[in-house]
């Protein structure tokens, strides 16, 4: 293994914040769980949480925050590292080459639901660990350049918005039928504040509060307590 150095990545807590605030900016924009590309599920596994990117069109990052540490795998379906862009399906040879048994043990329990061999990178940082880490992808040399060192690592990470600014371009192109997002209440929700029905409607009048409270209680109970796996 080695370190990860391909694209920058958030310390795994603050990534873990920043994926539940899309999640929860994704519910608040719309209504309907299938058409939402950020998702969190704090109750994946016991001791196992779960952030989701899926954008609808076959590619996916699913990000595993456990009490050993975190673990990023992600598939894009163009990358040539992908299982079926080779004449025999397989995952690249070093992909998870290094990945701690836990870590590990944690993308397999799941059965196919984080498709384990649909993957074209992985990285991973224990608890303790100043750094992100990675297999060594073999056979490289055979691959264009650029899109063998990223496994579409730069396109995947590129969901996970950093900035109100830069969520609102994105959600006004992605979601239709949405008003323009005011960037006081983006800014407002991703600086930390309360979640209530006046920013519920100031984002998205036309949301369906309570509906969005039940589905939101137990993402802004994580945000509230900004507390460890």
């Amino acid at each position: 293994m080695k370190p990860w150095t391909l694209t920058k990545l958030p310390e795994p807590e603050n990534l873990r914040r920043q994926m539940i605030l899309l999640a929860v900016m994704d519910v608040i924009c719309c209504e309907e769980e299938w058409l939402r590309v950020h998702r969190y599920d704090p109750d994946f596994q016991p001791g196992v949480q779960l952030g989701i990117v899926e954008n609808g069109a076959g590619d996916h990052l699913y990000v595993l925050f456990t009490t050993d540490g975190c673990v990023i795998k992600g598939f894009d379906h163009e990358s040539p590292l992908s299982p079926h862009a080779q004449d025999e399906y397989e995952v690249w040879p070093g992909m998870y080459e290094g990945l701690p048994d836990n870590l590990h043990s944690a993308l397999r329990s799941s059965g196919e639901t984080l498709e384990t061999e649909d993957v074209t990178f992985c990285v991973w940082q224990e608890n303790g660990s100043p750094e992100w880490m990675c297999g060594e992808w073999r056979e490289l040399d055979r691959l264009d350049k650029r899109q063998a060192e990223s496994g579409g690592a730069d396109f995947l990470l590129s969901y996970l918005y950093e900035t109100p600014e830069d969520y609102i371009e994105w959600a006004m192109d992605y979601f239709s039928g949405l008003q323009q997002l005011p960037l006081g209440a983006v800014r407002d929700l991703f600086g930390g504040s309360p979640v209530t029905d006046g920013l519920i409607t100031a984002i998205n009048p036309q949301r369906d509060r309570p509906q969005a409270f039940k589905e939101l209680k137990k993402l802004l109970e994580l945000l509230n307590q900004n507390t460890q796996i």
